[in-house]
């Protein structure tokens, strides 16, 4: 999930719940307008939070990817491991 899939789930959120979405801004504004430093520091962790976790599921995702490219280029398990069936259990 890239930022501009946020932004349109977000946009999408506040078109549908457009009195919900009024009250989350007022009340952000509210809180910039009060204690603008301690806005400031929460918005920045927010922010650094996000990253974090931008940086961790493109990471898990491409090396998601990364196996599943390897698992199929390997060769199947009985190629692999050739069994003679009429050899087992004598």
């Amino acid at each position: 999930m890239d930022g501009t899939e946020i932004v349109a789930t977000i946009v999408s959120y506040a078109k549908a719940n457009p009195l919900i979405a009024l009250a989350a801004a007022g009340i952000i504004l509210f809180f910039f307008y009060r204690r603008p430093s301690m806005s400031f520091f929460v918005l920045f962790i927010i922010l650094l939070l996000a990253g974090v976790y931008y940086v961790i599921i493109s990471m898990s995702s491409s090396a998601v990817s990364e196996k599943k490219h390897l698992l199929k280029k390997s060769a199947p398990l009985q190629e692999i491991i050739r069994i003679d069936p009429s050899r087992m259990l004598r």
